[in-house]
């Protein structure tokens, strides 16, 4: 006679749903919005991101572009953070973080931002010289958008 034993049918389900979440995060972001067709071109390359708000989280990263993105520290001069947006603050200095992604994960971020329906992306000089892309609301229709 077969035995169930519920220890082993548990580690099987669970080990099946670890393997399935992760192949669907790295392999196929199907919770991401489509990309926008009013996206903007991708850069050529690998760029730098500068993130200010959820994309400061290491999560976030990882869920949107399917790996661990490390991050360092980053600044922007003459703007200050307004809920999910940028607003124009001469003395101010907005910290956040600086990554590298491919132009395969600028698709993914776009995703996620919905650039070109919500969001905007700017290349922007950060604080130290360099130059990272930025996640900005697109005016007043965006911001409505965000707030559905």
């Amino acid at each position: 006679m077969f035995v169930f034993d519920w220890k082993i049918i548990l580690a099987a389900v669970l080990s099946a749903l670890i393997v399935l979440s992760w192949l669907m995060i790295t392999r196929a972001p199907v919770y991401l919005p489509r990309l926008d067709a009013n996206a903007p071109p991708l850069p050529e390359g690998p760029v730098y991101v500068f993130g200010f708000a959820t994309l400061t989280n290491p999560v976030v990263r990882f869920v949107v572009l399917g790996r661990h993105v490390p991050a360092e520290p980053a600044a922007l001069r003459g703007w200050q953070r307004h809920r999910r947006d940028l607003r124009d603050a001469p003395d101010i200095v907005l910290h956040g973080v600086r990554f590298r992604v491919t132009p395969a994960e600028m698709i993914r971020l776009d995703r996620y931002e919905r650039t070109g329906r919500r969001y905007r992306r700017d290349l922007m000089e950060l604080e130290d010289g360099s130059f990272a892309w930025v996640y900005r609301l697109m005016g007043e229709a965006g911001l409505e958008a965000v707030m559905d």
